[in-house]
């Protein structure tokens, strides 16, 4: 017993040493096979009376699980029978009276199920034990002991023959108090039809905690086919409006790095159908284009990008003026709820719009730069400019100072046969389309009422 506390102290000690003392406790437990765990369990006594998440304990809570979970081809039969004997010690435990002894047991008990190879030698009524007793821990009045039974019981949620689990997650997930339970929850319920339903719910937890994790597992369990326009639609209208910057960027990841790029090839038309999905498909599309537009290099708009952009922009500020005037010729509480509709419209349409005139100004700039093929999109985002506030002196000369770059605009012109230069219509409104022209003097009028 002594070796074996020794051995438990050292690898309680250090992370580095776990190696060396892995087969060091394997040597032991090959040289006294009788005798070893009767030894090892009263050696590791003192870890369930320590309530303490130390990082010392933690080392030797991973070290005696990653030793239970190990199998040696030489000696297989030794750790399954040693496997099963530390699993019963551990079930004994995790009923005890002592709720820090409960913690440790459930603890131990999780990280061995979530360590073990599929080939171990676990009789089932071992594990139908096990499972029982980790769903019994579910309902435990310590959080902490709640949390890790979960954990002990989420690989088991993926097997379709123990649905019970799954309907036992379902079950206590809206009614869990603890954030850290819940977070535990979502992050071991397998895909489907039933859970995508619980998930996206969590994306309005209280807890920032659990609305991460509630769109961490829709990013790595659910593909974009698996979900209808209308999921879609939810987890993105919440996710990229969340009060918190860090939800807000794992509702990005989630879009970016898994559904547009594996599965629209970084198209987001596809991602969302606009017709379906009217403001938060626009907040896809403006997210995925103009997020971090003020760096060097921005990615261009399709057409219809920019023109539904524009569109939806311009409906929101007609619905804000509405409800605005609305508020101003009612009282009460219908007043306030016109005022709060035109506040809601007002901060939608801020947040989708260019951060500053300057970010606004390079993003048309980039446009007119890309060639012929923007000449749409380049119309659209200089009629977006009658949306923006330009009532500030710095902004107003900055945007100044671009009517003026667009009206000093070289003639339009193509080069014939004969080398020779011949302007392009009128050579001023982009191949003779005054749609142009219109939306070049738009803005200007724009600008230069603000200065008045």
């Amino acid at each position: 017993m002594q070796k074996i506390a020794r051995i438990l102290d050292e690898a309680r000690a250090s992370h580095a040493t776990h190696i060396r003392k892995l087969k060091d406790l394997s040597t032991l437990r090959t040289s006294s096979p009788d005798r070893f765990f009767s030894a090892f369990s009263k050696a590791i006594v003192p870890l369930f009376n320590f309530q303490r998440r130390t990082a010392s304990a933690e080392r030797l809570v991973r070290f005696v699980a990653i030793f239970a979970s190990s199998l040696d081809s030489n000696n297989a039969s030794l750790c399954d029978s040693f496997l099963e004997e530390f699993l019963q010690f551990l079930l004994v435990a995790s009923a005890a009276a002592n709720k820090t002894a409960r913690f440790r047991a459930c603890q131990i008990i999780s990280e061995i199920i979530m360590r073990l190879p599929d080939n171990a030698e676990v009789s089932n009524e071992l594990w139908d034990e096990v499972i029982e007793c980790m769903k019994l821990r579910v309902g435990d009045k310590v959080p902490v002991v709640r949390t890790f039974a979960v954990r002990a019981l989420s690989r088991f949620a993926y097997e379709s023959e123990n649905g019970d689990i799954l309907d036992l997650f379902i079950q206590v997930l809206p009614l869990e108090q603890n954030a850290e339970v819940r977070k535990t929850i979502v992050l071991s319920l397998p895909p489907s039809n039933i859970t995508s339903t619980e998930i996206i719910d969590c994306t309005l937890d209280v807890s920032e905690s659990v609305r991460k994790a509630a769109y961490c597992v829709l990013a790595s369990k659910f593909p974009l086919q698996s979900l209808s326009i209308k999921l879609r639609t939810i987890i993105l209208q919440r996710g990229l409006a969340d009060r918190s910057a860090a939800v807000t960027k794992e509702c990005l990841k989630l879009m970016k790095d898994e559904w547009l790029v594996k599965y629209c090839n970084g198209y987001p038309i596809e991602l969302l159908n606009a017709r379906r999905s009217k403001y938060p498909a626009f907040l896809v599309l403006t997210s995925n284009a103009t997020e971090g537009h003020c760096a060097t290099s921005i990615r261009l708009m399709e057409a219809e990008v920019a023109l539904y952009w524009r569109t939806v922009c311009k409906h929101l500020q007609a619905e804000a003026q509405a409800k605005g005037s609305d508020a101003a010729a009612t009282m009460g509480t219908e007043a306030a709820v016109y005022a709060a509709e035109a506040s809601d419209n007002n901060d939608l349409l801020e947040r989708i719009l260019p951060a500053t005139v300057s970010d606004y100004v390079q993003l048309v700039r980039a446009h007119l730069v890309a060639g012929p093929n923007y000449r749409f999109a380049s119309r659209q985002l200089l009629l977006l400019g009658a949306m923006l506030d330009f009532s500030d002196a710095t902004n107003r000369k900055v945007a100044s100072a671009f009517v003026q770059e667009l009206l000093h605009r070289p003639l339009e012109h193509e080069v014939d046969d004969d080398g020779n230069q011949v302007v392009i219509g009128d050579g001023i409104n982009l191949g003779g389309d005054q749609d142009w022209a219109y939306a070049v003097s738009g803005l200007a009028r724009k600008v230069h009422a603000a200065s008045r």
